[in-house]
This record gives C-alpha cells, structure tokens and sequence, in this order.
C-alpha cells in the first residue's frame, strides 16, 4: 500500500551542480545549485531554479552567462561548502574554498580547474516561478578531463564518480552500479 507524502520535493537522484559566475567587479563565484537538469535536447539545454536573493542569481542575470560543473565525489566537502557560505557574506570563500578558478573558454564565467566536467551556458530565459527564478542555459560546450573519458570519448560515469543528493534525508551519495541500456532494454518486451 501506498502513503501519501504531501506535495515534495523529491526526484530521484539529484544531481550536485556548482554553478559558476562573476560579479559586477568580475570576482569569480561558485554555488552549489540543488535544482537542476538537462531540460532540452535541441539545442541542449540546463535549467536552473535559483533563489532570488541568491548573488548567483543577480551574477548571472548581469553576465548572462554561466558554467555549471560537475563535482567528484572526493570533492564533497568544498561543494557542501559552496552551498553553506554565501560570497555576500564571505566575499572571500573562493580563496578559503582552496580551489583553483580559471575563465571559461566559451562564456563570460569561471570555472573550477578540479571539476573534471564543466558545461559552459549562455542564458536563453529567466522567469520567476513560485519561490524560485528559473534559470535556461544553453549549453554551448562541454568540457572534460581526458581521464574520465571512455574509449568512444564520452564520459565514463564510473570515473567522473559524481555527488547525487537524496532530497529526502539531505545526504550525499555516489553513484552505484550500471543495471542496464537506456531505449535497449524495454525492447525485449515488444
């Protein structure tokens, strides 16, 4: 039997996502953005819910651009830290954070040199929705360390090791093992 949990916030898993952008003076920050995920194939798209009165927020909605990397699970710590402290408050949490900060290549926001996956966004659209501004990014290049790359040069899962979050219990976790072919499998019950 089913229980009802109320309307919440849970999709199975969540990805961690650090969001990247400059400020007004072009000082480099990085948030730790909790809802997101690919939101379109043609052309391939990120959307992003930010609160408003998130820095990253108005950085972005200034820069019109951002990159969004994809944190290692050995990288738990500091990306737990990029959603604890606020550059409002700490202005100087990237040099605590012991990160190395380079520019993007493609877009007018930072990147986090240690993240071994980084999508580089231009902004499509940003519109207030409930509690929260919705953020669409065009995806205009991918960038990734040729060590988590598999022989077809894709990203191998297993070796990029990223955080997922359990919404429910507020914890980190690592991705498991591979169970099966995505629009392969079901086709055995055709």
């Amino acid at each position: 039997m089913k229980r009802s949990l109320g309307a919440r916030r849970f999709i199975y898993p969540l990805p961690v996502l650090m969001v990247g952008s400059y400020d007004e003076n072009g000082k480099p920050d990085v948030c730790n953005v909790g809802w997101g995920g690919i939101c379109c194939s043609e052309p391939p798209c990120v959307m992003l819910g930010l609160h408003p009165s998130r820095k990253t927020t108005s950085n972005i909605r200034a820069s019109q651009a951002f990159t969004v990397g994809i944190p290692s699970a050995c990288h738990e710590v500091v990306a737990d830290y990029f959603g604890c402290v606020t550059a409002k408050v700490t202005p100087d949490k990237m040099e605590k954070s012991g990160m190395h900060v380079v520019p993007s290549e493609h877009v007018n926001a930072p990147m986090i040199e240690e993240f071994k996956l980084t999508l580089e966004c231009k902004v499509a659209k940003m519109e207030q929705f409930g509690s929260h501004i919705q953020i669409i990014g065009e995806i205009v290049d991918v960038l990734a360390d040729e060590e988590i790359l598999n022989e077809e040069g894709g990203v191998d899962i297993t070796k990029l090791d990223p955080i997922l979050v359990d919404p429910s219990a507020d914890t980190y976790h690592r991705v498991g093992e591979c169970i099966g072919k995505i629009f392969h499998d079901g086709l055995a019950l055709k």
